[in-house]
């Protein structure tokens, strides 16, 4: 049973071309970049420009989405007026309710065409990711959640033929029996190109909802765990300077970049159960970047050279993740302020997962799913889960462009006046 939040109700339009549900701003922002697109393809083909052919370039996805929603949209207008016209012929209302049934479950398809090309793409999109979790409230049945969602994105990973690999596992002692397969921390590389477009929907701190093991008169607890996910700048080979050059290790605008007098390394031997390496050797290596305390701590590798290539990468990731989150939040602050529009953040409670009602809730599409089996399985209820964050993550980025476009608007009139 899958119930969801109505993101986009009532396709089928009762005049014109209004569709209940549908952002009115959204709508009027592609009909001008459509217009402007128009316009530009009438002016090039009588002189030639090269800033002109660019612009046209980039509006072209927009102005090819809006044409097909407009298209789709008249033809359930046009449906409508036939079913709704009292000389229509009866034989021909059957096939018109057939046909409008038809055009409209397809109008939600391509208003999330229309919304994807609004949206300017992720710098981090085809990038592959690291996928961090950390116990949260809730002590040792907090690192057992822990455990549960590695497994989960293990599973998503595998189904999904995503290459991965645990870069960092830091198990709970085994203090009782019932914490024995605990988790303090882990770190999960997937390394296929994209990957951090979709698994960044999972950032967030998840919840859940169960009778714990130690529990002797069984009473729910509530648990959570933290899920970092941060784009991974990809191993060096061969073309290890190309790699630099594309993504600005070596550029100090970079996201990437990390001045190396900032950090500080510290040389240790690994720790905990892992083998004859362990406590014998100083292969595990802790970057602390000094500017903003941040640190990454690895031992996994027996070597000490591949311990010290993994926390760089992890290192810049979570810099560029930071970089990247702060400008959000800049831009978020100027929202709330001559707008009102917010932000979910990293910290906010995203997801719930209740054992006794064996459902998932995900708070921020409103998506429930009644099959939390098939959700921990990284199963097909996990895949509806994350697009119905991707459909409410793509609303957010629209509202957020319309809200930047009024506070410029609202900027240049304030300019004005002062003048």
């Amino acid at each position: 049973m899958v119930r969801t939040s109505p993101a986009v109700t009532s396709l089928v339009p009762n005049r014109g071309s209004l569709v209940p549900g549908i952002s009115s701003p959204l709508l009027k922002r592609a009909e001008l970049l459509a217009a402007e697109h128009q316009e530009l393809s009438r002016r090039i083909q009588d002189e030639y420009h090269g800033d002109i052919a660019k612009r046209i370039g980039e509006l072209t996805p927009v102005f090819r989405a809006w044409k097909e929603w407009e298209s789709a949209n008249k033809s359930v207008t046009e449906l409508r007026e036939i079913l709704q016209d009292p000389a229509t012929d009866p034989e021909l209302l059957p096939i018109a309710t057939e046909e409008i049934e038809q055009a409209s479950s397809e109008l939600p398809n391509y208003f999330n065409a229309l919304q994807s090309s609004l949206i300017p793409p992720d710098p981090f999109a085809s990038l592959p990711c690291l996928l961090e979790i950390r116990p949260g409230a809730g002590g040792s049945e907090a690192s057992l959640f822990v455990a549960d969602l590695l497994r989960m994105y293990q599973a998503y990973c595998k189904r999904h033929s995503l290459r991965y690999t645990v870069i960092k596992l830091d198990a709970e002692a085994a203090a009782t029996k019932s914490s024995a397969d605990g988790i303090n921390e882990a770190i999960l590389e997937i390394d296929t190109p994209g990957a951090y477009d979709l698994l960044k929907c999972e950032a967030g701190v998840h919840r859940v909802q169960r009778v714990p093991a130690t529990e002797t008169q069984g009473r729910t607890h509530t648990s959570a765990a933290s899920v970092l996910v941060l784009p991974s700048f990809p191993e060096q080979s061969g073309d290890g300077d190309a790699l630099s050059a594309e993504f600005g290790t070596d550029d100090p605008t970079s996201d990437f970049y990390i001045n190396p007098s900032d950090v500080r390394t510290d040389v240790m031997r690994a720790r905990g159960a892992g083998g004859q390496h362990v406590n014998t050797t100083d292969s595990a290596i802790r970057l602390t970047h000094v500017p903003t305390s941040t640190t990454v701590s690895i031992q996994d590798a027996r070597s000490q050279h591949k311990n010290r290539q993994k926390a760089w990468r992890v290192l810049r990731s979570k810099m560029a993740q930071m970089r990247r989150e702060a400008r959000e939040e800049e831009k978020a602050a100027l929202r709330v302020s001559v707008i009102g529009v917010a932000r979910m953040g990293r910290g906010d409670k995203i997801r719930t997962y209740n054992w006794g009602q064996q459902r998932v809730t995900d708070h921020r599409s409103g998506m429930t799913v009644a099959r939390l089996g098939d959700v921990l399985e990284g199963g097909e209820s996990l895949d509806a889960v994350m697009e119905s964050v991707r459909g409410w993550q793509r609303e957010r980025d629209v509202e957020a462009l319309v809200a930047d476009e009024e506070a410029e608007v609202k900027r240049k009139i304030g300019g004005k006046k002062k003048a």
